[in-house]
């Protein structure tokens, strides 16, 4: 079962493990460019405790309250959202000036390899496979998932535009990306109308997205759709004829659907929440 921590998550586990920081231990917290920097920068705001980056922090620019330029100090918590084989530590600490004593912080730790190996603390371990919320769209397990699409690649239409008309055409054509993936992804299930693949598949070439398969709902009309009803369902129905083991979905409602009827994990792009199955 695939293990999803969310920025959520990440925030409860950075507040209920920050007794195990000694705040006399260092003079500065330090996040590792870019998913370190979002629990660096919760740490040192609970802490009020200056931040900086690797590189910032070498050359002397380190933010206090306000961002006020304050002494970097010798003694550096370089903190980063996960740790796997410890080498984003390794080329980090290569950045910090000689003789800086270190302390290296992983909110989720490695799980391939003893933890003590390669940081010197970590608040939780989480197996693999593992994905972070805030960095799903670069996952190597991209390809074996499945995608809402608006909502998820693009924004949702709104109502003025739900017309099943021209101005849901001027939509489709004209839609702003939201969530694009970096690599090739697996299979893309909508509620769009089968009728609309061409303007779909339009805006995925454009946008550069590669997918394997492109599912659309084969109603007629917006009409037909409606009163069919059970969305949610019709994609949990489609999850499991194409195997996928996770989806990403924008509705809560549909999302919650998918996950109990497919039994995967789905993220929803509209709360940020993982939806976790039963099975």
């Amino acid at each position: 079962m695939i293990n999803i921590r969310t920025v959520g998550d990440m925030a409860a586990t950075i507040a209920r493990n920050l007794h195990r920081i000694d705040r006399s231990a260092f003079d500065v917290v330090v996040g590792l460019p870019r998913s370190g920097m979002l629990p660096a920068s919760i740490i040192a705001t609970h802490l009020q405790m200056p931040l900086a980056d690797p590189a910032g922090y070498a050359a002397g620019i380190v933010h206090g309250r306000s961002g006020a330029p304050v002494a970097r100090g010798d003694r550096v918590l370089l903190v980063d959202d996960s740790c796997n084989k410890g080498r984003a530590f390794a080329r980090a600490v290569q950045l910090l000036p000689r003789g800086t004593k270190v302390i290296r912080l992983a909110i989720f730790g490695p799980y391939q390899v003893d933890p003590a190996t390669v940081c010197d603390i970590w608040f939780e371990q989480v197996g693999g496979p593992r994905v972070f919320a805030w960095n799903w769209t670069k996952h190597i397990r991209l390809p074996r998932w499945g995608f809402d699409f608006d909502g998820v690649l693009c924004r949702d239409n709104l109502k003025v535009e739900n017309d099943d008309g021209p101005r849901y055409l001027d939509f489709l054509a004209n839609a702003e990306p939201l969530f694009l993936p970096t690599r090739a992804i697996g299979h893309i299930v909508t509620g769009r109308l089968e009728r609309y693949r061409p303007q779909t598949e339009a805006w995925l070439r454009r946008h550069g997205v590669q997918y394997e398969s492109l599912t659309m709902m084969p109603y007629a009309t917006k009409a037909e759709r409606m009163a069919a009803g059970n969305r949610g369902g019709w994609k949990a129905e489609q999850a499991r004829r194409l195997g996928v083991e996770m989806f990403i979905e924008s509705s809560a409602k549909q999302g919650a659907a998918i996950a109990r009827e497919a039994g995967i994990p789905v993220f929803c792009t509209d709360t940020q929440e993982a939806i976790r199955c039963l099975a």
